[in-house]
């Protein structure tokens, strides 16, 4: 008798959560059908009416990018030293800009660390940084630095 009396609840509650779950995805359907005919027309709405057409890449001249002449080597450390100012500009925790893969997946410990104080003393720098400033503090550091 127990094993009967045992598996009818289990089935009763099981037939309950069924339905819970039915009636709580009915619910989460017809909030997200209510909100998407509102959205539409605000997204419609934005889309400027007669937006200038871009020139074909052969028309424009292409403008020299003031990292080009940034060696290779040195990019990943201006980007970490770029989004640690960023980071902090935003208030994003410094443990959780140590985690970027750039830094935590660096297989050399001594590359990894020297990422991980770049990152450090950018993301620690007190006041607004001049991006010239940065970059060329950057570059001059990775340069004096064998590869």
């Amino acid at each position: 008798m127990g094993v009967f009396l045992r598996w009818g609840i289990f089935g009763i509650l099981s037939v309950a959560a069924l339905v819970y779950a039915f009636n709580s995805l009915s619910h989460i359907a017809s909030t997200r059908q209510a909100v998407a005919p509102t959205a539409a027309p605000a997204a419609v709405s934005a889309e400027p009416a007669a937006a200038p057409l871009p020139e074909p890449a052969s028309a424009r001249s292409p403008s020299p990018s003031p990292d080009d002449d940034v060696p290779v080597r040195c990019r990943v450390e201006l980007d970490i030293a770029r989004r640690a100012v960023e980071s902090r500009s935003i208030g994003e925790p410094l443990d959780r800009l140590l985690r970027i893969q750039e830094i935590a997946w660096q297989e050399d410990a001594k590359v990894r660390d020297r990422l991980t104080a770049l990152a450090t003393r950018w993301y620690e720098t007190p006041g607004p940084v001049d991006p010239v400033r940065l970059r060329n503090a950057v570059v001059d550091e990775c340069g004096a630095v064998r590869p």
